[in-house]
């Protein structure tokens, strides 16, 4: 793989974080709204949010990405 391909996953692996942590507070705030914070969905939904913003925040940490930025 040329470093013109590995740049260009990372940016595709980038964006679809991006995307997924967008879509999974969009439904935690559904859930709310529904009074279902409790339900075994709404745990696993924000692990993954949580998980989501982990993997953001190591991209920040070493200067991959700002989220002031986008």
């Amino acid at each position: 793989m040329t470093d013109e391909e590995r740049l260009c996953k990372f940016e595709e692996m980038l964006d679809a974080v991006r995307s997924e942590r967008q879509t999974v507070s969009a439904t935690l705030e559904d859930l709310r709204v529904q009074n279902k914070v409790k339900t075994a969905t709404y745990q696993q939904l924000f692990a993954r949010k949580m998980t989501l913003g982990s993997m953001l925040a190591l991209y920040e940490r070493y200067g991959l990405w700002n989220e002031e930025e986008t």
